[in-house]
């Protein structure tokens, strides 16, 4: 849309207009050499950080975002004609929210967009993994004491490794391209190789991972590390090296040094309070409900990190002592996240984008095999109202199961366990997800309404 504005208003005040998008398809009509050496001015409408910036140097160049280029490309125009002169740096390019005395309160912070720019390179990750694994494992497992398992030297089992490769590499892209919007490529080493020992509990000398929470953090720290590392004034003879060699040794050692000493004890005694905590519920059969709730929201929370950890050991553990009901409950709960954002995305279509269209087909069906980090992509871009949302519901799922005393007897949930005959009453363990999703989703459609609302009234009043 913000390509289609540009293009009509730069063509209706006698322009020939070039527009290079870069979006999940790649870059779509690339400018050349010549096209921007013979352009009077370029317009970045952008929401993330793009590649390639530095074609535009000695070019007037003004910054805005797609909603204002939507909004209104005509002033966008007038502006970009009386832009300053790219040197390279950001800061000297124009602005519009500088050039003009209106704000808009609707403009995405930095921190937003960095935040966007590791969720939109993650994405491609989480679906081609998910999928592969959902594949791998609807048609090529079946159910046992120790979980879901696929004959090994199979086809399912090569797409299981691949889906869980994927995943793996999921973690470390969202790191690198938060911090790759803050301070560039020299960031892009720090980040993930500090995100991937942040995941890795021999290291930490933990029983789980930070998950993807940790890995916006390790993003935004190694971003403003980064940052803070190119602006020591050093000799020039040394300038060359330290993007390659100094920067990224430098932001590493002292990244993962922080994990592994600062951290890991506090996440480890975090983890060791949660059990304790579930030991305490479980022992009261009148706390029930509450256990349930506790557990469902355990696992929503941060969706394959320490907390949905220790969670869903819990149910495993739980199985081992004779009461599988436990599991029953994580089991409900696992499917809620992905399969209520997947399920949100067909609410209003037209209020979402192409990119979270795809990812929430792919949540669906991560959903229908119990993988709940295909929620990750939809939370990590809008916090505020999915956290609240996917929490929520999977607590009431997880209440309910404890109430209709679903058991579970193998490690893994979502539907798919139940398809497989491993719960005792599969009517109501669809019941118990259901009522979930049904609370999930229609939150998130409401939030998503409301939104919408909010910035049409808005552009109207603009």
């Amino acid at each position: 849309m913000a390509a289609e504005k540009l293009q009509k208003s730069g063509e209706a005040k006698g322009y020939t207009v070039k527009v290079e998008t870069q979006g999940a398809q790649g870059n779509e009509n690339e400018l050349t050499e010549d096209d921007i050496k013979n352009a009077d001015f370029v317009i970045l409408a952008i929401d993330v950080a793009i590649e390639g910036m530095d074609r535009f140097i000695g070019k007037k160049v003004l910054l805005a975002s797609t909603a204002n280029a939507i909004k209104d490309s005509d002033t966008l125009i007038a502006d970009a004609q009386k832009a300053k002169v790219y040197s390279g740096d950001k800061k000297s390019a124009g602005d519009q929210e500088e050039q003009t005395e209106e704000t808009d309160e609707h403009k995405q912070s930095p921190i937003v967009q960095q935040l966007l720019n590791g969720v939109s390179h993650m994405i491609p990750f989480v679906v081609v993994g998910g999928l592969f694994i959902a594949l791998a494992t609807t048609f090529g497992s079946h159910a046992t004491s120790a979980g879901m398992v696929i004959a090994p030297h199979t086809i399912w089992s090569a797409m299981n490794q691949i889906g869980t490769i994927g995943f793996t590499l999921m973690i470390p892209i969202l790191a690198g391209y938060i911090a790759y919007a803050i301070s560039g490529r020299a960031a892009l080493a720090p980040a993930m190789i500090s995100a991937m020992v942040a995941n890795t509990p021999a290291i930490l000398g933990t029983k789980a991972g930070t998950g993807f929470i940790g890995a916006i953090v390790v993003g935004f720290v190694a971003g403003y590390l980064v940052k803070w590392f190119n602006s020591w004034k050093v000799p020039k003879s040394i300038r060359p090296v330290m993007p390659i060699f100094v920067i990224p040794l430098l932001g590493t050692g002292i990244i993962t040094a922080g994990f592994i000493l600062i951290l890991g004890a506090p996440i480890a005694w975090l983890m060791t309070s949660l059990e304790n905590l579930l030991n305490f519920l479980s022992k009261d059969p009148s706390t029930s409900i509450v256990l349930g709730l506790v557990l469902g929201a355990m696992v929503a929370v941060d969706m394959g990190g320490a907390i949905n950890k220790v969670a869903f050991l819990f149910g495993v553990a739980s199985i081992t002592a004779g009461h599988p009901q436990i599991m029953g409950a994580v089991a409900c709960a696992i499917a809620v996240p992905p399969l209520s954002v997947g399920l949100a995305t067909f609410i209003r279509r037209d209020l979402n984008t192409d990119e979270e269209k795809t990812a929430g087909i792919a949540a669906i069906l991560m959903g229908l095999i119990g993988i709940t980090e295909g929620a990750i992509p939809f939370a990590t871009a809008n916090p505020k109202h999915v956290f609240p949302s996917i929490i929520i519901g999977s607590a009431i799922a997880s209440a309910v199961g404890m109430v209709f005393g679903i058991t579970d007897a193998v490690p893994h949930g979502g539907p798919i366990v139940g398809v497989l005959g491993a719960t005792n009453n599969i009517v109501l363990f669809f019941i118990a997800i259901l009522c979930g999703i049904a609370v999930s989703t229609t939150m998130l459609a409401f939030f998503k309404i409301r939104k919408a609302n909010k910035e049409k009234t808005h552009a109207k009043v603009a």
